[in-house]
């Protein structure tokens, strides 16, 4: 994810894409994160708002959504194998073509899809947003690294998502990682974290 110096996720509005807020370095490492990754899970809002010429490096391509409410004429599901995860009991047929996961009641069950993504041969996946996917993820401590980038800019907005948001942990729940890469381009600064597991 790449964040503004304030912590905001977005340039523009909700609706609009945001590859104007990291540099094309920035571009070119996410590229390169993801060309290592099996798969890349990204939440529905976040496909609505990307450029429908966007298809990632991966063979697995998947999206977590409630409504189905997704552009499928999206390069995203035409380059790959690309799958659905919605709740259970939900009307959703997908198009031919585009698998289907179902996990959850009231909402995807986010460690069920990725249970299931692990027998399909899946190892590693990159999460790419947005802030409610990230929050929900983290809450459920299933993330092992975070990938951060701050961008030299300041958006401002008490309604502007962050790099996640969702309900708070009390601090005695704090996730806690370690950093294990920074590095400084221009004006840019990379940041990688691994997850601290107590013993």
């Amino acid at each position: 994810m790449v964040t503004t110096i304030d912590g905001k996720i977005l340039s523009g509005d909700r609706e609009e894409h945001v590859i104007d807020l990291g540099s094309d370095f920035d571009h070119v490492l996410m590229k390169r994160i993801a060309s290592q990754a099996d798969a890349v899970i990204v939440g529905a809002a976040t496909l609505r708002t990307t450029l429908t010429t966007w298809d990632p490096p991966t063979r697995f391509r998947v999206v977590v959504t409630r409504s189905g409410d997704l552009p499928f004429e999206s390069a995203f599901f035409t380059g790959g194998e690309s799958l659905v995860a919605t709740p259970e009991g939900g009307n959703f047929e997908p198009p031919k073509g585009i698998g289907h996961i179902a996990q959850g009641t009231d909402a995807t069950d986010l460690r069920a899809v990725l249970a299931e993504l692990r027998k399909r041969g899946v190892e590693r996946i990159l999460v790419l947003g947005g802030s409610e996917l990230n929050a929900q993820l983290l809450k459920e401590d299933l993330i092992d690294e975070l990938f951060l980038t701050i961008a030299p800019k300041v958006k401002l907005g008490r309604d502007v998502p962050t790099y996640a948001d969702g309900v708070a942990l009390p601090r005695e729940a704090l996730l806690r990682y370690s950093i294990v890469e920074t590095h400084v381009v221009e004006n840019e600064v990379f940041l990688r974290y691994r997850r601290d597991h107590e013993e």
